[in-house]
């Protein structure tokens, strides 16, 4: 068996998923910024999308609910919750929103709009006392979140989660194939070394993990990652990747 075959052989026994791990019942999913770093590659993108494609009719479903819902409040009020909750679909699953969409009516109904556009304008404000890496990308990004965080957050957890957001932005700034090929390298890593209910605690539900599986696959598969790659990732290098402080 030449050597990249038996590359392909055992990176494919790492992506292979436990069976019968101890998924909680009901266990809540992870929010859309709760990540130790973003990969923005054609990969990635193509992979959401992928899965906003698969999840359209639940999608559509959901949002009549919504839109129902909706449908009882002011015009005014009722124009902005919706180009919110569009909003966040583009950054969220099916299965997220779903958790998500009770809370979201709920702030609907009792945060006026001022209050909106003034929590925007002190994340905002917050994110540029900061030395956030001037690019496209950061930008973009922290466009999002500022918008984002308003609809997810209490005020009282809106620095916290600034704060958090923050060294996310930093850690994910260099796109290069370089580090997010290593990125991929330690996930694969990470994924070997993990029991099975930190699979679970990271998780959350079957769903999730397959998901997440599939992306490092088709990730591993493009940046031709080699057994090599994989085992050169320590464990102390792994644990400063998911340390939920970083």
């Amino acid at each position: 068996m030449r050597d990249r075959e038996i590359d392909s052989f055992i990176a494919s026994d790492l992506l292979r998923h436990r069976k019968n791990l101890p998924w909680k019942q009901n266990a809540s999913s992870p929010g859309c910024w709760e990540r130790p770093y973003l990969i923005d590659d054609y990969i990635t993108r193509a992979h959401a999308e992928n899965r906003r494609l698969e999840e359209s009719r639940e999608l559509a479903t959901l949002r009549d609910a919504v839109e129902c819902e909706l449908a009882h409040l002011p015009s005014t009020k009722q124009r902005l919750w919706l180009a919110e909750y569009r909003f966040l679909e583009k950054l969220m699953s099916f299965r997220q929103l779903v958790v998500y969409a009770p809370a979201f009516l709920t702030l609907s109904r009792i945060m006026p709009k001022k209050m909106v556009f003034c929590r925007r304008e002190v994340v905002h404000r917050y994110l540029k006392l900061n030395s956030l890496p001037k690019t496209p990308y950061m930008e973009k990004l922290s466009r999002q979140f500022v918008r984002s965080s308003v609809l997810l957050y209490p005020a009282e957890k809106l620095v916290p989660a600034a704060d958090k957001f923050i060294r996310l932005a930093v850690r994910s700034a260099d796109q290069s194939k370089k580090q997010n090929r290593h990125r991929v390298a330690i996930l694969l890593r990470s994924h070997q070394m993990m029991s099975d209910k930190e699979i679970c605690e990271r998780f959350q539900c079957e769903e999730i993990y397959f998901d997440e599986l599939a992306l490092l696959a088709e990730l591993a598969d493009h940046y031709r990652l080699t057994i090599e790659d994989i085992f050169r990732v320590s464990a102390e290098e792994i644990n400063r990747f998911w340390d939920i402080q970083y």
